[in-house]
């Protein structure tokens, strides 16, 4: 009977403190997640390294320069980060124009070269008949980065010096940020375009193009095996 007494007693007391405003503390403690996604970005930029004709032309084959002449000439135009055009003017037969340009990661995700596209081509008199490729490099640099250690190597074309062997070459290099290619190419204007041929290379002729280079992130370009 004293038992049930003082839980009554209890019981109306709380009740009471409860209506008077009062309540009962309690320890309590808990943790918090939070969470950040940033995504990275794809990047490259190009500019023109070097060309070979700063002086006397240079010759190949049966051309002769001796004298020293300075007649043709080579030259970049740089238009933005991505575009930069290369203008051989005046040039000849045996003429050999040669330059070096260079393909730069700017972005924080790593690329791989996807697929070189030529377009926008303007060949009125089939200069591109009677020029050809002479030799070729790629000279591929990427800083250690992403886990992968520094890599400094270079590509050269040998025997082939074709076009097409060039874009293949080129296709599924990797590049880091601050890593870059460099592609230089040296060309040779011809006379005929078979020894046999007695047509000449076209005079006044002018050609025109754009060579594009596509590049993507590195875990979506899959060389074939």
């Amino acid at each position: 009977m004293k038992t049930k007494k003082v839980m009554i007693l209890c019981l109306v007391t709380v009740l009471a403190l409860s209506l008077m405003g009062f309540g009962f503390a309690k320890w309590t403690d808990g943790v918090n997640l939070g969470a950040k996604v940033a995504t990275g970005n794809v990047g490259v930029a190009i500019q023109g390294i070097s060309v070979n004709d700063q002086g006397a032309d240079p010759q190949y084959c049966l051309g002769n320069n001796n004298e020293g002449k300075d007649v043709a000439n080579i030259k970049f135009k740089k238009v933005d980060n991505k575009n930069l055009n290369v203008t051989i003017s005046n040039a000849y037969p045996w003429y050999q124009p040669g330059f070096t340009f260079r393909v730069k990661g700017t972005g924080t995700v790593p690329v791989k070269v996807e697929k070189i596209s030529v377009n926008n081509v303007s060949d009125p008199k089939g200069l591109q008949n009677y020029i050809q490729l002479l030799n070729w490099s790629i000279h591929v640099v990427n800083p250690a980065s992403n886990g992968l250690a520094a890599e400094d190597r270079t590509i050269d074309s040998g025997q082939n010096t074709t076009w097409l062997a060039l874009q293949d070459a080129l296709k599924y290099i990797q590049i880091h940020r601050n890593g870059y290619i460099d592609v230089t190419v040296n060309a040779g204007i011809l006379e005929q375009k078979a020894p046999c041929d007695n047509n000449l290379a076209p005079q006044d002729a002018t050609i025109s193009g754009n060579v594009a280079i596509g590049v993507a992130q590195w875990n979506e370009v899959n060389q074939p095996q």
